[in-house]
C-alpha cells in the first residue's frame, strides 16, 4: 500500500537555473573524488575533450561540492545535449551505483547487500561517507516500497538523486519509481516504488 505524503512526480523537463543551484550551494560542503572522477572518465572514453577543474581526483579526498555540481552540468551538455538539464543529470545520477561501487567504500558498503531493502540501505551509507555534509538514512520501508530522507543534500535533488535511487533499484535488480517530497532546498523525502 503507498504510504500518504506529498510525493509528486520530479519535474524531469522543467527548465533548472544552474547558476542559481550552483550559488547555493554552501562554500563548505565537500564531495570524495570517487563520485567526480567516475563522470570525467565516461566523459573521456566518448571522447568528449572538454577540460576538467583538475588534473587527477583522487577516490577519497574532498572537493568543494559546487565544482562537482560545475562537473556535472558540463558534462550533461556534452554528454546529452538532446535532453533537457534536469533529465540528462537524473541520467547520469543512474549511474552512481555502479561509480560507487568502483571505490574502496563502495565495495565494502554496498557490494555484500543482498534485496533490495540492503542495497538501498548499504548506499544511503554511501552519502554519509561521501558528502560533507550530507545525509540519506531510509525512515520507512514496506514490501513493495521505501522511503528515503535526504538531509543536507545541497544539489539536485529532484534530477540527479532521484536517479541516483532509480540506479540503486536497478542495482537490486528491480524496475520502479521514485517521487519526491522536497521541504527545503537541501531537504526532501523519495518515495520508491516497485
Amino acid at each position: 500500500m503507498r504510504p500518504q505524503r506529498n510525493f509528486v512526480e520530479p519535474p524531469h523537463g522543467a527548465p533548472l537555473d544552474a547558476e542559481r543551484e550552483l550559488s547555493s550551494i554552501p562554500d563548505s560542503a565537500r564531495v570524495r573524488g570517487l563520485l567526480i572522477a567516475p563522470i570525467i572518465a565516461e566523459a573521456k572514453r566518448r571522447g568528449v575533450t572538454r577540460p576538467a577543474p583538475r588534473e587527477r581526483y583522487v577516490a577519497f579526498n574532498l572537493y568543494p561540492l559546487r565544482e562537482h555540481a560545475r562537473v556535472l552540468i558540463d558534462h550533461c551538455q556534452d554528454l546529452y545535449p538532446d535532453l533537457t538539464l534536469r533529465a540528462a543529470l537524473r541520467k547520469i545520477g543512474r549511474a552512481a551505483p555502479n561509480a560507487f561501487l568502483g571505490s574502496t567504500i563502495g565495495k565494502v558498503t554496498l557490494a555484500p547487500a543482498q534485496g533490495v531493502h540492503d542495497i538501498v540501505s548499504a548506499f544511503c551509507k554511501g552519502y554519509e561517507l561521501s558528502l560533507e555534509p550530507g545525509e540519506a538514512q531510509v525512515v520507512e520501508h514496506g514490501d513493495k516500497h521505501m522511503i528515503v530522507a535526504l538531509r543536507e543534500v545541497y544539489h539536485f535533488l529532484d534530477s540527479h538523486h532521484v536517479g541516483s535511487f532509480e540506479g540503486a533499484l536497478k542495482h537490486a535488480g528491480l524496475r520502479g519509481k521514485v517521487s519526491i517530497a522536497v521541504h527545503a532546498p537541501a531537504v526532501a523525502d523519495l518515495l520508491l516504488e516497485w
